[in-house]
């Protein structure tokens, strides 16, 4: 309970943390010169919306003791915006994804159904090193559902998949500009440090948990000696006459041992996807005169 106190505790630190960073303002600012930062009228979000497919690896101990191979591919959409449109410090993060693989056993006699969700939310500082290159550092916070079923175990088919973590990630931008367009290698890598996640306990079956509710011990804390994860996107982001594409490579692992039980999973897939920036006019906004709203 004590680590799972410290747990939560980090987690709303690091987002009160980015809440205040967003709202700072320093004291005399009614009176102070007008800063050399140029003001926008708006605030533009890019977004990616990306297809992955490639090779997958998973292995866990409580419903095999094999390594599965296969294929797998990840749908992920990802979101930065500045946290106000004057200050050009601080940007808001967010990704959902979309995750499905097929794997087999090393015989072929068995296979592997792996599906999960996830959802990330976090704020990175910006930094700028050099022209034309920008430097993001922060923390990010995931939630995970899903699940790994085994086509050939009769009392305890599915592992759930359940975990929550912070993570410290860091993203870095590079913009070759062209006469007629820019081109940008985008780096992103994140790693969690603490988090909780779900796990049976050792020869522990889900009717004992959830019909007999014996829970003690399903829910452990984690960090660097009982979880090892790491997360890294490359990719660069290629303007067309009609859209931007970006192309990259994904790379994942994951390793949990807790409550005698191990999961191991990786990935290394290629990614394909398009880029665009938007802004959007919500509730009483009112959509500028210049702009065109559809439905009017």
């Amino acid at each position: 309970m004590r680590n799972l106190t410290l747990f939560i505790f980090s987690a709303i630190l690091l987002l009160s943390a980015s809440s205040v960073k967003a709202g700072v303002k320093a004291v005399g600012d009614d009176t102070a010169p007008e800063s050399s930062t140029p003001r926008y009228n708006y605030s533009l979000t890019n977004r990616a919306v990306t297809l992955s497919l490639g090779s997958w690896r998973a292995y866990d101990s409580y419903l095999s003791p094999l390594l599965y191979k296969g294929s797998g591919l990840k749908l992920m959409d990802e979101r930065l915006k500045m946290m106000t449109k004057n200050y050009d410090k601080l940007s808001r993060y967010s990704e959902t994804n979309l995750s499905f693989a097929s794997l087999w056993n090393p015989a072929e006699t068995a296979s592997m159904m792996y599906f999960t969700v996830e959802g990330v939310t976090g704020a990175h500082y910006h930094l700028r090193p050099a022209k034309n290159f920008n430097v993001l550092v922060g923390s990010l916070i995931n939630l995970e559902l899903g699940a790994r079923y085994n086509s050939v175990n009769q009392n305890n088919p599915i592992s759930m998949v359940f975990d929550a973590n912070v993570w410290a990630s860091a993203m870095c931008y590079y913009h070759i500009h062209l006469k007629n367009r820019t081109l940008t290698f985008r780096d992103h890598f994140s790693l969690p440090f603490v988090g909780v996640m779900f796990s049976p306990n050792y020869k522990q079956t889900y009717y004992e948990i959830f019909s007999l509710g014996n829970y003690d011990g399903v829910f452990p804390v984690t960090s660097f000696g009982t979880r090892w994860q790491w997360r890294n996107k490359f990719s660069f982001d290629l303007p067309a006459n009609f859209c931007t594409f970006r192309f990259g490579v994904l790379a994942e692992r994951a390793v949990t041992e807790v409550n005698n039980l191990e999961t191991r999973t990786m990935n290394v897939s290629a990614m394909l996807g398009v880029v665009y920036n938007f802004n959007t006019f919500k509730g009483n906004q009112k959509i500028p005169a210049d702009y065109r709203n559809p439905i009017e």
